[in-house]
């Protein structure tokens, strides 16, 4: 049947079927004029082809033709559609077919034809999720250490999926006891969020820890999460979790990891302070007194807001400053204020967020796959007592002390060690014999008029270069108080 549809399609004529029984198949063109037909007859399990050439009208040719449903028109880009490097969109289809055959199909047949030729490279998402369970039987089963679970409704429906890669929950140990937390929308069929947990190792590398996929942000989807990274990575001393203001978020955490400490991320308060049309110089205050070391100097900063800007202090404050700023930290954040990381790793999945769940999986078990093995090559040819990074740090700061000036405590700059002679000492200097006029001290050089100046003047209502509004002598409209106006 799509061989004539092409054929349908190339000579941009409609046929309809006039008999298709066991044995005997017949077509012939919509327009009673012409005397285009097919026959074919069944004998001996072949099929024999009659074709009369087509001889339509002119009128009955279309720029349109319902022979080319979206099925058929998925033929034509299957191939595009498997070129990760190219992007097929609807217009993209709609062009092709016009510059192939000359036809006009719609938008949403277009957009039908790709879901359809990316159904049968990738299969349907009915597939997808009929597969599920295999899929996370055989990561357990090939990947040891892997931990994998699925929850399902009563009539079989998906709710929530969890898993994490046995080379993660290895290596969670040998990295910062801080967890950055964050979901992301997916672009699917059914929708959903995946869930992203991520650490930084000993390199200072984005380390993925676990990954879940549910239907939305909820308490009920982020207790279950929380529950099963629980069950997977299991629990550190001081451990810290990062992540936005989101509520489920937190009483996720207050019931499944009541020990640990929930931080939020400085960079989501600052961009609801933007929200609220807070001042820059607000703004940066924030910036210093969440970043500050010292309690002391954490204080004086937000003094300063309170000053400035009251509502805006009571807004901070109503976020106790324990979850937000360094200084108040009760445990490490290791230099982790925002939620960088694991948006970084939201950014590198953007392309597989529109895939089906299975090949969503396999994007992220290649993408972790590749990560892995490039670092247990460059840690294998690593002979530092450290890491990489580590090493590199040491050498800059290393570097940047030989710049430095050290002078012993009981140096020559401390004036109660010095040994001078009396007829040095004798020798009193007095400042020079000069007034200090009043004002503010100057502090950029005066410049002659000798020397050209470097500023430059540009007419606001001419835009000539050499001159100002008041001094214009080209602009048709003068200024009342130019000097041209003057003079006349």
């Amino acid at each position: 049947m799509n061989c004539f549809s092409n054929v349908a399609i190339k000579g941009h004529f409609e046929f309809k079927v006039v008999r298709s029984i066991s044995t005997r198949y017949s077509l012939t063109c919509n327009d009673d004029r012409c005397r285009w037909c097919v026959r074919a007859f069944r004998i001996k399990d072949s099929t024999l082809f009659k074709i009369v050439k087509h001889d339509c009208s002119v009128n009955t040719r279309k720029a349109d033709q319902r022979h080319a449903t979206s099925k058929l028109i998925s033929g034509y880009i299957i191939d595009n559609l498997r070129d990760p490097r190219f992007e097929v969109t609807p217009a993209f289809v709609m062009a092709e077919m016009q510059k192939l055959h000359g036809l006009d199909i719609g938008y949403h047949k277009a957009w039908r034809a790709i879901q359809h030729a990316s159904a049968l490279i990738r299969g349907s998402p009915e597939e997808n999720y009929e597969l599920l369970c295999s899929y996370l039987y055989m990561m357990t089963s090939k990947n040891p250490g892997t931990y994998t679970n699925i929850k399902i409704d009563d009539n079989n429906r998906f709710l929530y999926m969890f898993y994490a890669y046995g080379s993660s929950i290895a290596g969670w140990n040998h990295c910062r006891p801080v967890i950055a937390i964050d979901a992301t929308f997916l672009k699917l069929k059914y929708r959903g969020v995946l869930m992203i947990s991520v650490s930084k190792d000993a390199n200072n590398q984005i380390f993925p820890l676990a990954f879940g996929i549910a239907e939305s942000e909820n308490n009920n989807s982020y207790e279950w999460y929380f529950s099963q990274l629980r069950n997977a990575i299991g629990s550190r001393e001081n451990l810290i979790f990062l992540s936005d203001r989101h509520q489920a978020i937190a009483n996720g955490i207050v019931k499944v990891y009541p020990e640990s400490h929930h931080g939020i991320c400085i960079y989501h308060l600052e961009q609801n302070l933007k929200r609220r049309k807070v001042k820059s110089e607000v703004i940066k205050l924030f910036q210093s007194a969440a970043r500050v070391y010292k309690r002391k100097e954490f204080d004086i900063y937000m003094s300063d807001i309170a000053n400035v800007d009251k509502k805006t202090y009571d807004y901070l404050m109503e976020e106790p400053p324990e979850r937000w700023a360094r200084s108040c930290s009760p445990q490490r954040r290791y230099d982790m204020l925002t939620t960088n990381i694991v948006e970084s790793m939201n950014s590198v999945l953007l392309e597989a967020m529109e895939l089906p769940i299975l090949r969503m999986m396999d994007f992220i078990q290649v993408k972790l796959q590749h990560w892995f093995y490039e670092r247990r090559n460059k840690a294998e040819g690593t002979f530092y007592d450290v890491s990489c990074w580590v090493e590199e740090e040491l050498k800059n700061r290393i570097d940047l002390a030989f710049t430095l000036n050290v002078f012993p405590v009981d140096s020559w700059r401390h004036t109660d060690s010095w040994i001078v002679p009396e007829s040095v000492k004798s020798q009193i200097v007095k400042p020079p014999d000069f007034k200090v006029p009043p004002g503010r001290r100057q502090k950029k050089r005066h410049i002659p008029a000798t020397e050209p100046s470097k500023i430059t003047f540009k007419c606001g209502r001419c835009r000539r270069i050499g001159h100002n509004r008041t001094a214009c002598i080209y602009s048709p409209a003068l200024h009342p108080f130019s000097r041209k106006h003057r003079e006349e």
